[in-house]
């Protein structure tokens, strides 16, 4: 006769009742080793409909939310200028974190980040990102292997209407952390650094701001190099004309049309106060009455993030649909790959793991404050207009 072990189970509190937020909470559903025990907000509304559906503690303050008994671990998705503040908060108080991307606003934060983790022997893992994607995963065993030769360079493009979903204005402040950079340069740079492991030497960069009515940077392109000289070039349009779905066939995490982009442009036109856009961001955070769903119906095609090429000496790979595509010296294959945990699902999964088996975490502290090197590296290249060199990479980890 077997008899099942009971897991145990991970307490989490949820910092911040964002969008990102109505994204992480559905992902506890069906997970009985997780348990969702707090949240602190400082909207009423958030709080209120928390309490009612999971009937959990709720707190106006972190900080007080960080004291909880009733807490093992906490999702970091308050705003990115806030980030370092409550996971210092976080790991005082002996609590395990996960903290959105970006993770801080600069080298320091991320010092005193991972100080406070290491100090109190807790874990801390930096998302989220792309790059906990199962097809990106395959994509670094594969060059890691060395079955398609030597890696050569690493190209990858995103091109979306980023600019356009409705922003608050400190969305919209780089001294905050609000632009594309900041926000989606962490999955694009996670991707690049995880396949081409980890050791960026340098990066020369140019940024974009093309819209005189949202006055911050939408665009970047990045030639980053790699301590063995391998290349990697990363774009980033945010400016919802030409998606790179064309490319794809899929882009996040629901299927676009021709029209999808021209459709958000147009909606944000139709707003002609501040005050307007504000609330139409307001309805979609946690309680605020529009939350966007996250489930797709039918066969669910792996997450993308953009279009990803990774050339080595005997073939190319990247994405398809389900898995990925390998142009040989003699033939084209698809590799499939099984639609594991992806996103914050393969985050939290991962942090339990850790925790339970008292390992390091993938992706933890040191990994995620060397991708934002590289983030504030492209910012001071364009500012400089000048190469810009790397002192805190890591490896990937294995």
């Amino acid at each position: 006769m077997v008899v099942e072990t009971k897991k145990k189970v991970l307490r989490f509190g949820i910092a911040g009742l964002g969008i990102a937020s109505t994204q992480i909470i559905p992902e506890f559903e069906g997970r009985s080793h997780l348990s969702l025990t707090a949240a602190a907000d400082i909207r009423k509304e958030g709080r209120d409909k928390f309490a009612r559906e999971f009937g959990g503690e709720t707190y106006e303050s972190i900080a007080e939310m960080c004291k909880s008994p009733n807490v093992d671990a906490i999702y970091v998705c308050s705003p990115n200028h806030l980030h370092a503040e409550h996971v210092v908060a976080v790991a005082e108080n002996g609590k395990h974190a996960i903290v959105e991307k970006p993770m801080g606003l600069n080298l320091e934060e991320c010092e005193a980040m991972n100080a406070a983790a290491e100090r109190n022997g807790t874990k801390l893992l930096c998302g989220h990102t792309h790059s906990f994607d199962p097809p990106v995963r395959k994509m670094r065993q594969i060059v890691a292997s060395g079955e398609l030769g030597k890696l050569g360079m690493i190209n990858t493009w995103d091109f979306n209407e980023f600019m356009y979903r409705p922003r608050m204005p400190h969305e919209l402040d780089v001294k905050v952390g609000g632009n594309v950079v900041f926000n989606q340069g962490p999955h694009q740079l996670d991707i690049v650094r995880l396949i081409g492991g980890g050791m960026v030497r340098s990066v020369r960069a140019m940024t974009g701001i093309w819209d005189k009515s949202r006055r911050s940077e939408g665009a970047w392109s990045a030639y980053v190099e790699f301590e063995d000289g391998t290349p990697a070039t990363c774009v980033y349009n945010g400016y919802g004309h030409f998606d790179v779905a064309e490319f794809t066939g899929w882009m996040g995490e629901s299927p676009r049309n021709p029209d999808y982009n021209l459709r958000v442009r147009r909606a944000l036109s139709q707003v002609s106060k501040p005050e307007e856009e504000w609330a139409l961001k307001e309805a979609q955070r946690f309680g605020g009455g529009d939350e966007r769903s996250r489930q797709v119906e039918g066969d669910r095609p792996q997450a993308h993030f953009g279009l990803t090429i990774v050339s080595c000496e005997h073939g190319d790979v990247r994405q398809s649909l389900h898995g990925l595509y390998i142009y040989g010296d003699e033939a084209k294959w698809e590799v499939p790959v099984a639609d594991g945990e992806r996103g914050r699902a393969a985050e939290l999964e991962e942090l339990y793991s850790a925790v339970m088996e008292d390992r390091p975490v993938f992706h933890g502290g040191r990994w995620g404050e060397a991708t934002l090197e590289v983030v504030l590296g492209i910012m001071q290249s364009a500012r400089e207009r000048k190469e810009v060199y790397m002192s805190h990479q890591v490896p990937s980890p294995e």
